[in-house]
């Protein structure tokens, strides 16, 4: 037993030796290959980019000679072309016209609303700021008390006194409005309605608004400040829309200051004024009163309807914008200087998704790059932009000539930028590009100035820098000719690829590619005509 046992315990030991034997061969492996790897390093001067002005103004872009101008007319109408095929064209040339008659209607039409939206909000805040005048009674008093009309409850709103003028018209403004009224202006269609001069007393027959239903018509209620169009301003503006509403009361009056309809009693004929007001029972008119519960709901509510106009408001004011833009883009110009090469038939445009009017470049240079949304209000068509060549560093003058409407499907040029904003595509347009060539890639400052480059600007390629626990370091080669870890304040990315090196780093040191099987501390480092 003694013997068996003696037997294990020796098999262990060997075991042991061996492991460990095995052990310290991987371990003495490991520190001669370690000792042998050499990392390849570079002076950071020699991998300095540094950087051209203020690079939140520059963009990349590329040079092209085949360029062309495409014109896709879509759904609009042309109105005329001024041009024909064969022609020369220079950057700016009209081409063509469009017809914008409906445009320029919903422009008026879309103005209208908004009209209509500032009264609607400036009527409910002078209702919220009389709310918050309120003193409430508290909410157990009306279980305790009456209100004074025999009835519960909290409200005992104020009559409605609707007094009818006894003319039609107070000059060219009416003052009620039925079958026999004519408007100044407008079609009656929903895009061009009847528009009809209100004064602030106004009101429209149920008749006159059952024959809009009939017919399918539209109307436009206009109340001007001193019943005039011409020099005043619109106060509201009440749209009726026949073919999307129901019939009414054919002996209805609806008021075109509240677009309501105002009860039979409430309508008196103007009378003679009462001598003695004085003599007038105070009783007869009984406000609301508001409970404070009632009157905080009442004072959210008219809150919440002013942010609900805040929002339809810059809704309305953005499509006001796009139909003016609409607009303005009436007249196509060429953004090619070159030669119409064709023209399609404007009764009987092709289908086949060719373009309507196509001009052909022939002379000059072009570049094509992409700006952010964000930049979209400081670049305009026409405007000189600098440009500087990556090739020979020349610098050159060009001019924006075209900025496309919709953004640009491949994104940014380079691969960088805001991914959280859309690009779009412009063209600039040069017209002496002697050192140029297809293909070569620019810088363009949209300022229309391109610095020298800056001589204390340290920027590296990205590929260099690695990122540790949310700090960035480089792998440089030590005194003692061994890669370390060395820590560096970075700035701004510049031209998509490099970024800036702000401490931590000088032009002196040198560094080695920080990925790869020599991408660690204690490797030694070579320079590039140390390897054979």
């Amino acid at each position: 037993m003694k013997k068996k046992i003696k037997k294990v315990i020796i098999i262990l030991i060997v075991l042991a030796i061996l492991a460990g034997a095995c052990v310290g061969g991987v371990f003495a492996y490991k520190k001669y290959r370690d000792e042998n790897l050499t990392a390849k390093v570079e002076y950071v001067s020699n991998l300095n980019w540094g950087y051209y002005g203020d690079e939140g103004t520059t963009v990349e872009g590329y040079i092209t000679n085949d360029y062309s101008q495409d014109i896709y007319i879509q759904d609009k109408k042309v109105k005329e072309i001024l041009v024909k095929e064969g022609d020369s064209v220079d950057v700016g040339t009209p081409l063509l016209v469009y017809d914008t008659t409906q445009e320029e209607l919903q422009v008026d039409m879309k103005q209208l609303d908004l009209q209509k939206i500032d009264n609607d909000i400036l009527l409910a805040n002078r209702e919220l700021e009389r709310l918050k005048k309120v003193t409430p009674v508290p909410d157990d008093y009306f279980e305790t008390q009456g209100d004074g009309t025999g009835e519960e409850g909290s409200e005992a709103p104020l009559p409605q006194v609707f007094v009818m003028e006894s003319q039609k018209q107070l000059g060219d403004a009416y003052n009620y409005i039925d079958g026999s009224s004519n408007p100044y202006a407008g079609s009656g269609t929903p895009q061009d309605p009847y528009r009809f001069l209100c004064t602030p007393e106004c009101y429209v027959t149920g008749s006159y608004l059952n024959m809009l239903v009939q017919k399918e018509q539209a109307a436009a209620f206009e109340i001007w400040s001193g019943n005039n169009k011409d020099f005043g301003s619109l106060l509201s503006c009440w749209i009726v829309d026949g073919s999307d509403m129901a019939s009414v009361a054919e002996d209805s009056r609806w008021q075109v200051s509240t677009q309501e309809m105002v009860q039979e009693e409430s309508f008196v004929e103007e009378e003679a004024p009462i001598e003695d007001e004085a003599e007038e029972d105070e009783n007869d008119t009984v406000e609301t009163v508001y409970t404070v519960s009632e009157l905080k709901d009442a004072i959210t509510e008219k809150e919440n309807d002013l942010k609900s106009l805040d929002i339809e408001k810059r809704k309305e004011e953005l499509s006001l914008q796009k139909l003016k833009k609409e607009v303005e883009k009436g007249t196509v110009t060429s953004t090619v200087k070159g030669v119409v090469k064709s023209i399609g038939d404007a009764e009987n445009p092709a289908l086949d998704g060719s373009p309507f009017l196509q001009v052909m470049g022939s002379s000059g240079i072009y570049i094509q790059g992409n700006i952010g949304e964000l930049m979209l209000d400081q670049v305009q068509v026409g405007q000189t932009v600098s440009v500087s060549s990556w090739n020979n560093g020349g610098i050159y003058d060009a001019s924006i000539t075209e900025i496309k409407d919709y953004p640009s499907e491949n994104g940014w040029y380079g691969g960088d930028g805001n991914s959280n904003v859309s690009y779009y595509q412009f063209t600039a347009y040069i017209e002496n590009p002697e050192g140029l060539t297809s293909g070569d890639y620019v810088n363009v400052s949209l300022t229309g100035e391109t610095t020298e480059m800056q001589s204390d600007a340290l920027c590296i390629e990205k590929a260099y820098v690695r990122e540790e626990n949310g700090r960035s370091y480089v792998l440089k080669a030590g005194e003692d000719n061994r890669l370390v870890k060395q820590y560096v304040q970075t700035g701004k990315t510049v031209y998509g690829s490099a970024i800036e090196i702000k401490g931590g780093l000088s032009d002196s040191d040198r560094i080695a590619f920080p990925y790869g099987k020599t991408a660690k501390e204690g490797i030694r480092a070579v320079e590039s005509d140390e390897i054979e």
